[in-house]
């Protein structure tokens, strides 16, 4: 069967490998055919500029929207972009000393708000225990309303966390109750990379931003070196999809996202949830039963 593929018409096997190939076989046939760009620009944006829009920022953890998208979120500051960040728990994790830990937090939190100028909510969820329970996801519905946002950021439906898919369930039933809602829904990493990176941000003028807005998460730098975290990561995303040439010796620091339509976010969730049901992945247990389409 293989042999016959080859034998179509160039022009043919050209289209249809266009049309339908995944974007890794497409960036390796235009590698080899031509020696061309890595990425096709249709299938991926790179760009050092963010729209001027109302943004709300989903936040699972106090910190989460630092890792993920601190430099950019520094770049719609700059442009004037309204901002508001939804802290979806309190942030506390597990153990003994809960409250002193929630309080810590919330304070670290308010100070990195301090230091940007943001606009900030805080919900109380027990950390580890969201979920997409119909009163949960009226809460957000109301705060979509009332903030307007033109792009939704949170972590990537991919990511390992129960309050990371929790966050993802919040939003594609609150998007599925708000039929014609015209945002644009971009997923950061934490933990996991986006397995689909189509939306790449160079932050390298705002990186050392970031880097003070992470150290003042104190807490969770007791046990992570997020900082480290976020150097490594955005250096790579930076030399693999905004320069990998030796001029700037690799110079420079990128964030990536899985940028989509509210329509599509809700039919890739959904496809998602399903995928994981049919494993019977112990991730769902945090889905409130009934309300997820899968």
């Amino acid at each position: 069967m293989l042999r016959a593929f080859t034998r179509l018409p160039r022009r043919l096997l050209r289209r249809l490998v266009d049309r339908y190939a995944p974007p890794d076989i497409q960036t390796a046939l235009r590698y080899v055919r031509d020696g061309g760009p890595a990425f096709p620009a249709r299938n991926m944006t790179v760009t050092a500029a963010v729209p001027a829009t109302p943004v709300l920022v989903l936040a699972p953890h106090p910190d989460d929207e630092i890792i993920g998208m601190g430099g950019t979120l520094r770049l719609h500051l700059a442009n004037g972009s309204p901002v508001t960040i939804l802290y979806l728990t309190d942030g506390a994790g597990l153990g003994h000393g809960r409250d002193a830990r929630i309080r810590r937090r919330r304070a670290e939190a308010e100070a990195v708000g301090h230091a940007c100028g943001v606009e900030q909510l805080f919900w109380d969820t027990p950390d580890t225990e969201l979920t997409n329970d119909g009163k949960t996801v009226d809460a957000l519905i109301d705060v979509l309303g009332a903030v307007r946002p033109g792009c939704v950021y949170l972590p990537s439906l991919f990511d390992r966390h129960y309050d990371h898919l929790s966050t993802n369930a919040l939003l594609a039933d609150a998007l599925r109750r708000s039929p014609g809602a015209d945002v644009t829904v971009l997923g950061y990493e934490v933990w996991d990379n986006v397995p689909f990176q189509n939306y790449v941000v160079d932050v390298s003028r705002h990186m050392e931003e970031k880097r003070a807005l992470m150290r003042l998460y104190r807490t969770p730098l007791e046990v992570t070196d997020f900082v480290r975290l976020c150097e490594c990561r955005g250096a790579t995303h930076y030399m693999l999809y905004v320069d990998s040439g030796l001029e700037r010796g690799g110079d420079g620091y990128a964030e990536a996202f899985c940028r989509l339509d509210a329509a599509t976010y809700v039919q890739v969730f959904d496809g998602y949830v399903g995928a994981l049901r049919e494993h019977r992945s112990p991730m769902l247990r945090h889905l409130a039963h009934g309300v997820t389409a899968g």
